[in-house]
């Protein structure tokens, strides 16, 4: 671990609430990526739809509209993790069924497990911990035959981003409500909350809860400090004369933005339809954490925060360790989106790929102990015989994703990024 205080929010502690933004006359609703056919969409150009109506499923997951309207158009558009696929275009119509109105709260503790599972379903609960994944679906595949734990991260594994911890703070009692509906759907044997050492823990944060909790405290200003890897072995450490002791990867993670959707998603029946945001750079106005409907461009998220001052050079979604950049302005909202950063000009630094030096930097701080460069000449050499793919992508599957290969390498390899190909086996890829 390392301080890499450089990149650690401009943003933290200045912001201390949200901002409501504006209803866009027309969204962009990601329904699903080129490459896959398990989605069905279920409207068309000209169809009427409800605000969190439907519009397209899948065997695990539900997608809906986030505001009243008219379908446009199925268009095909860019999406904010760097993907394409097929978006509804829908302008604004109608009236709202859940913006403005009272929702009422639904007792849930009486609730059986496939009843909240259906219920997560149906909402559209996205776990965004690590890569996006419909929750449901992930409870449904864990191995029933052992005790799993539920762990609750409180805050961002990317210091550059506040969003996790901003909600943890504004919606804490939400958060424990998701936790324990996520707990009794999983069957958890506990629950482990892993806080950052940098904020102080609620008092009586544990009370309410029928399943036993613990906390692990982790300086989220160290990175890195928030991915399984560092969690699990934090937990091992200070909690070894306690149950989760046991804790291990093949548990469920998942982070305060998740469980507030939980929450939404079971206690007041409300499908995820909008994000909280952090929008943020030096390209801004100013900056904020706006709660916006999916959908929204990010040409309108600047809009809501007073608009450029001066030209974006590159804009960064999800934050600047372990995020990505993308090009397009008009890129869509989707459920995944945490944070939005306009970053100008005078900021970027040389990103041409040069040829390995050998300097073994990323050797030297990778915290699992890998050789990325290593790894990233396997991949493309592309020249070996099957047990060694085997062995490759096998070793590949230990990386965390933390992206600090990348942060050090003075030849700017995408080491991470080969390596993320490598554990999903695309070795062959081009």
């Amino acid at each position: 671990m390392r301080p890499i205080y450089k990149f650690v929010s401009e943003d933290t502690g200045l912001i201390t609430k949200t901002v409501s933004g504006f209803i866009p006359e027309t969204v962009v609703i990601p329904l699903k990526k080129s490459s896959q056919d398990e989605i069905e969409i279920l409207v068309k150009a000209g169809d009427k739809v409800k605000e969190g109506q439907v519009i397209a499923k899948s065997q695990d997951t539900c997608i809906h509209s986030s505001i009243p309207g008219t379908v446009v158009n199925i268009i095909h558009s860019k999406f904010a993790d760097g993907n394409e696929g097929y978006a509804a275009k829908i302008r604004l119509e109608g009236v709202f069924s859940f913006t403005g109105k009272k929702i009422i709260e639904k007792e849930w503790k009486s609730k059986e497990p496939s009843a909240i599972i259906f219920l997560m379903k149906e909402g559209g609960v996205l776990n965004t911990y690590s890569s996006p994944e419909p929750l449901n679906a992930q409870i449904k595949n864990l191995d029933k035959t052992k005790d799993r734990f539920l762990v609750v991260r409180l805050y961002s594994e990317d210091p550059s981003r506040i969003t996790d911890a901003f909600v943890t703070e504004h919606y804490f009692e939400k958060i424990k409500a998701g936790a324990a509906i996520t707990a009794r759907a999983m069957e958890a044997k506990g629950i482990l909350f892993a806080f950052d050492s940098n904020k102080s823990i609620p008092q009586n944060f544990a009370d309410g809860f029928e399943t036993e909790t613990a906390v692990v405290s982790l300086d989220a200003k160290n990175y890195p400090n928030g991915f399984m890897h560092e969690i699990v072995s934090t937990a091992k450490k200070t909690l070894k004369n306690s149950i989760f002791k046991n804790v291990g990867n093949r548990d469920l993670f998942i982070d305060s933005v998740t469980a507030l959707n939980v929450y939404n998603a079971v206690v007041l029946e409300k499908p995820e339809i909008t994000a909280e945001i952090q929008v943020t750079g030096d390209c801004l106005n100013a900056g904020a954490v706006i709660t916006v409907k999916t959908g929204t461009s990010l040409r309108q998220l600047a809009e809501q925060a007073g608009g450029f001052k001066r030209e974006p050079g590159k804009i960064i979604i999800n934050g600047k360790i372990t995020g990505n950049s993308v090009s397009d302005i008009d890129i869509p909202v989707s459920k995944d989106v945490k944070s939005v950063a306009f970053i100008p000009f005078s900021q970027l630094h040389n990103q041409t790929e040069q040829n390995c030096i050998r300097c073994g930097n990323c050797l030297n701080c990778c915290p699992v102990g890998l050789s990325p460069e290593t790894l990233y000449r396997c991949f493309k050499n592309k020249d070996h015989n099957n047990s060694e793919l085997q062995l490759i992508e096998k070793t590949a599957v230990l990386c965390t994703e933390c992206s600090l290969c990348n942060t050090v390498c003075p030849s700017r390899i995408p080491l991470s990024q080969t390596i993320a190909l490598l554990k999903k086996g695309k070795i062959n890829e081009k």
